[in-house]
């Protein structure tokens, strides 16, 4: 019965070594898992950390890209409005000098001889001055615009305008305010009136459309421009 006793006791002292022993190992076995997981949580939230710092960069440097971007276009929208604007004032330049076939409203007046006297160079310039005189903004003589350099002077039977032969009927094309035109012609004892006298016979139309031609080449092979 002793023997049975002390055998008991062992095994029991046996298996409570054993369950102290595995419940050592459990809990040496958790903190370890434990560390391992903080270690894992930790390596975890520096890498997130690191990606939200990289991402700012980027973030801050897309912006940066934008901005140059926006500066970029500014600066392109600002050179072609400027090109634009040189292209219309080159434009602009070139209708004063006749350099560009142009129309709109004004007037159509056809001009010949009814009588004795023919039609000559001076009669042509006083219509073409009365015509100046209403602001007109071009002016043709059967189709040869009439520009600063244009000469206008008796050839015979002919008159020459930018050393071209021109015959009756004369038809002389004005783009412009036709109200003022018509009125500067007919003032008493103006051109008009003097054509009546020498027995011309005149016919001047309103019409809404006048086409008037481009000068033709007119040359400039003498010039030279001078610098301001």
């Amino acid at each position: 019965m002793k023997a049975f006793r002390t055998i008991s006791l062992t095994f029991v002292c046996l298996v409570l070594g054993i369950m102290i022993a595995w419940q050592y190992s459990s809990v040496k076995i958790n903190q370890v898992l434990a560390q391992y997981e903080k270690e894992d949580v930790n390596q975890l939230i520096d890498e997130l950390l690191m990606e939200k710092k990289n991402n700012e960069n980027l973030k801050a440097r897309l912006q940066e890209l934008q901005r140059e971007v926006d500066a970029f276009k500014n600066t392109e929208r600002g050179d072609q409005q400027y090109i634009e604007e040189l292209k219309q004032a080159v434009l602009n330049a070139r209708i004063m000098a006749g350099l560009e076939t142009v129309k709109g409203e004004g007037l159509v007046i056809t001009l010949k001889a009814g009588g004795l006297i023919p039609v000559e160079d001076r009669h042509i310039e006083e219509l073409i001055n009365e015509l100046k005189a209403s602001d007109v903004q071009a002016i043709s003589v059967n189709d040869e615009r009439i520009v600063a350099m244009s000469e206008i002077r008796n050839a015979g039977e002919y008159i020459m305008i930018n050393a071209r032969q021109l015959v009756p009927t004369y038809t002389i094309k004005a783009i412009g305010d036709a109200d003022k035109m018509e009125s500067s012609l007919n003032l008493l004892a103006g051109v008009l009136d003097k054509f009546e006298y020498y027995e011309f016979e005149v016919d001047i139309k309103r019409e809404k459309n006048v086409i008037i031609p481009a000068v033709r080449d007119i040359p400039i092979d003498m010039l030279t421009p001078v610098e301001q």
